[in-house]
């Protein structure tokens, strides 16, 4: 079954509003009519089965019935991730909303091609409509967050637990024993070529972990996904 985004305020005294956007989908899209059950949640964790009372194509409304289930890893992970072309960048965001990723933080990094600074306001809310759509999609009651990019070394000197994606690193197996019962971890995946090897010694000197993704050479968004899935369900 779908489930439609209300924010949090759009849910009171046990009844729901969707404005035009998700009214328009859960009508056209989905073609619901009065008394359909729908699943909804407000993108901060509460996901709930709902009935549909009206239908309009600019707003529907609803009662709100049973809570649903909205598991989340225990490990809050932030995706540090090199900037990449529009393509790669669109699949990072889709598909790590998907495999659990709490944070997404754009890196501008040596190797970057790619400036989302000058054009970050135009692009975001492209962007975070790309995370709110996987969300919808996986059944995830907590939605993402999508922050402005950031250097390299200010995130790293930012404190915290940091893993960086690299060929000479740990298993994922060591790499998440040396992270275990850490909350909140910052993962690092590299631009084409990867990090510079100064850009690696800075990190190694901050006391970051380094954590091997396999025997192959992986695309920026293929190791984005790679490595938060194999964190988060070691780490939980």
């Amino acid at each position: 079954m779908p489930q439609y985004f209300i924010p949090a305020e759009n849910i009171r005294a046990g009844e729901f509003f969707a404005g035009p956007d998700e009214a328009n989908h859960i009508a056209k899209a989905a073609r619901a009519r009065p008394g359909d059950e729908i699943e909804i949640f407000d993108g901060k964790g509460g996901r709930w089965r709902a009935a549909i009372k009206t239908v309009a194509r600019d707003a529907v409304t609803g009662s709100v019935k049973e809570k649903l289930p909205s598991p989340e890893y225990k490990t809050r992970l932030t995706l540090c991730f090199a900037v990449v072309a529009k393509p790669a960048l669109e699949e990072i965001l889709e598909h790590c909303t998907e495999a659990g990723v709490d944070v997404f933080q754009p890196v501008m990094a040596s190797r970057v091609q790619f400036d989302l600074f000058s054009d970050w306001e135009r692009r975001a809310p492209r962007l975070n409509q790309i995370i709110l759509s996987a969300a919808k999609q996986c059944g995830r009651g907590l939605l993402p967050a999508l922050r402005k990019p950031e250097k390299l070394d200010d995130l790293v000197n930012a404190g915290g637990p940091c893993v960086f994606a690299a060929a000479d690193g740990l298993t994922p197996d060591e790499a998440a024993k040396s992270l275990a019962g850490k909350p909140d971890v910052k993962l690092f995946v590299g631009p084409e070529g990867g990090f510079t090897k100064g850009e690696a010694e800075f990190a190694r000197g901050a006391g970051a972990a380094f954590m091997n993704l396999g025997l192959y050479t992986l695309r920026a968004e293929s190791a984005c996904l790679a490595a938060a899935s194999a964190l988060l369900t070691r780490l939980g």
